[in-house]
């Protein structure tokens, strides 16, 4: 759910550049069943490059690549599929540091065991296998510009060059003739140019121009260690690893550039002052409620507006439901009728601890509102705050004292996010304009 400016969103995910972070949140702005199916396009862009080349990135049938656009609002791929996306697309992508990104690419496979290689071709396993076997500069030297030259040879300038070059760029044993089609691709084919290194605020500039509420914190998630000053590892491979960031290095710097020039001011100054008189009430009059026992309700597997929570869980379920965290503060948009009296309500399911249940404070558009906690069946608690709105839309804020990953870890059910309320749903309804003692009233 976009501003009516763009029609949908392209993220093309380079590889350890943040990406795994990015998609639960992405996830969260479209409808539960539109959520982007990697399935739908094949197997990722990796391995031996014979089979790269066998495989015809990206595959499937052109019409196919283009309808995927209808079928979800947010497109998430390691595959180039710029060409594909239509008119009015906002497209994005994410760069890191070249040796931060390409160490961090080993650290990341050096994590997997054989179970989690053992449908992969022999090639590709040694490949895995080997960053436990070799150190890092014989691993490069081996892999760099062999089997893993797609991932390990400049990988940042042989992907965006694939989009405009097609599927040969993986042949080309020197990226730096791949250099002026990479460098026209990261100035020309896309909206927003994040940065792994300031990716909040990166964030935020992709929420400025898709006219979604302010970020906030997320779920780091596949983090993997990069280069370090002072290791020793990173000093011995230091020569391989110029040659096969060389230049990535100036894609690279490129991208900072454009960062700084396009996005960084406003994604540091973007905020729900901009976003509430600028986007919010297009954006949120095409959120649709539906009726659940007199009151509008607003299901979790909708877009959702707002920030201060993880990704859904059971997607595609009936049981889906979203956890407040990892901040301690939630925040949801939602449209109203405007110059009415309303009771806004959230169905909590649970607590990550009782004790939060008795913490909740509550703003609403700014301002300290008392709130209740009424039974509702098959819910720990209806969420009821008495209100006015003078808008047609509403921002509910509801804060707690501290997220919690689990009352004990290793105990059954332990969750390691941080974590404060779950809900799968939030609306309001409207209280009788004849009721004097309405602003008191609960549901």
């Amino acid at each position: 759910m976009l501003s009516r400016q763009y029609r949908g969103l392209y993220f093309y995910h380079l590889k350890k550049t943040a990406g795994s972070t990015l998609s639960p949140w992405l996830d969260t702005v479209t409808a539960d069943e539109r959520v982007f199916d990697p399935a739908w396009v094949g197997p990722a862009l990796f391995g031996h490059w014979q089979i790269e080349l066998n495989d015809q990135p990206p595959s499937g049938d052109p019409e196919v690549l283009r309808a995927l656009f209808y079928w979800s609002d947010v497109i998430q791929s390691h595959k180039p599929l710029r060409p594909f996306a239509p008119a009015g697309t906002l497209c994005m992508t994410v760069l890191r540091d070249p040796v931060q990104r390409l160490v961090s690419q080993v650290t990341d496979y050096r994590r997997l065991t054989p179970a989690d290689w053992a449908e992969t071709t022999g090639s590709f396993r040694d490949l895995i296998a080997d960053t436990n076997r070799l150190p890092l500069r014989n691993y490069l030297e081996r892999y760099g510009h062999n089997e893993g030259r797609l991932l390990l040879d400049n990988h940042m300038t042989r992907s965006l060059a694939v989009g405009r070059l097609g599927p040969s760029v993986v042949l080309v044993e020197d990226a730096g003739t791949l250099l002026d089609a990479a460098l026209s691709s990261l100035e020309n084919d896309y909206d927003v140019i994040g940065l792994t290194e300031y990716l909040d605020i990166s964030r935020n500039a992709i929420c400025a121009m898709a006219g979604w509420p302010p970020a906030g914190e997320i779920r780091r998630l596949n983090c993997s260690r990069g280069s370090q000053d002072h290791d020793p590892a990173i000093a011995e491979a230091s020569g391989i690893l110029h040659s096969l960031t060389r230049f990535d290095r100036i894609v690279y710097e490129r991208a900072s550039a454009l960062f700084e020039d396009r996005h960084r001011a406003i994604g540091e100054t973007y905020d729900m002052q901009a976003f509430e008189t600028g986007a919010a009430s297009s954006v949120l009059h095409r959120l649709s409620g539906t009726h659940r026992d007199g009151a509008t309700f607003f299901s979790v597997r909708l877009p959702i507006m707002g920030s201060g929570f993880h990704g859904r869980d059971d997607a595609g379920k009936p049981t889906c439901a979203v956890w407040s965290g990892p901040a301690t503060c939630l925040t949801l948009y939602m449209p109203t009728p405007p110059n009415v009296d309303l009771s806004l309500l959230v169905w909590i399911r649970g607590y990550a601890a009782e004790r939060q249940r008795h913490q909740i404070r509550v703003r609403v558009d700014g301002q300290p509102a008392p709130h209740n906690l009424v039974q509702a069946d098959g819910y720990a608690d209806l969420l009821t705050i008495d209100s006015r709105t003078e808008r047609g839309f509403v921002r509910l804020e509801i804060e707690i004292d501290q997220t919690l990953t689990s009352v004990e870890a290793g105990s059954e059910g332990y969750d390691e996010r941080k974590r404060g309320f779950s809900f799968d749903g939030y609306g309001w309804r409207l209280l009788p304009s004849d009721d004097p003692d309405r602003r008191y009233r609960t549901p």
